[in-house]
């Protein structure tokens, strides 16, 4: 049912072992993988649950991380609390007080956290939650970094500076 490759780079005491949680809206146990202060290089599971751990890369129907850090995830449904992810691919996800770089989503809900790039279908956002690009519906919540106004704005100081180099290495090309 699961697979983890602990790769330990701490010298603290840590933990890799099978649990039952309640899953699913009926609360059924269900077995789930646990990192409790480690480090993995690849979890593959139905359910991960990680706390104060690390993974390079976790495939899993259900992840729960607390404190945690993932270069990776690929899951169905994702809850992310206090914790980093370099790039995240999933159908429902939370991120609470959390940072991610890259998430691809079809409904995801922030709470306070910092998003670089976000493409979902759907999204809620609440607090004070920072999204640098959002590609998808917006919402009343989300405040892009720059208006209409200063992107064109850029845009055409962009062009005037394209348009004066260009003067400047013609004449300089004629002699």
């Amino acid at each position: 049912m699961s697979n983890v490759d602990p790769n330990q780079v701490g010298a603290g005491p840590s933990t890799v072992a099978d649990v039952i949680i309640s899953d699913g809206p009926e609360h059924r146990p269900g077995r789930a993988s646990e990192l409790l202060q480690a480090d993995a290089r690849d979890v593959q599971a139905q359910n991960v649950t990680m706390e104060r751990a690390g993974a390079e890369q976790i495939t899993t129907e259900r992840l729960v991380m607390n404190n945690s850090g993932a270069r990776m995830i690929d899951a169905k449904s994702a809850q992310i609390d206090r914790s980093g992810i370099l790039a995240a691919k999933s159908e429902k996800a939370v991120f609470h007080d959390s940072t991610v770089v890259a998430v691809s989503v079809d409904e995801a809900r922030i709470v306070r956290g910092n998003v670089l790039l976000l493409r979902a279908e759907a999204v809620k956002v609440e607090g004070d939650a920072k999204i640098g690009v959002l590609a998808g519906p917006a919402c009343e919540a989300v405040r892009p970094l720059v208006s209409v106004q200063g992107a064109a704005a850029f845009g055409a100081v962009c062009g005037l500076v394209a348009w004066l180099l260009g003067a400047i290495i013609r004449r300089a090309a004629r002699g």
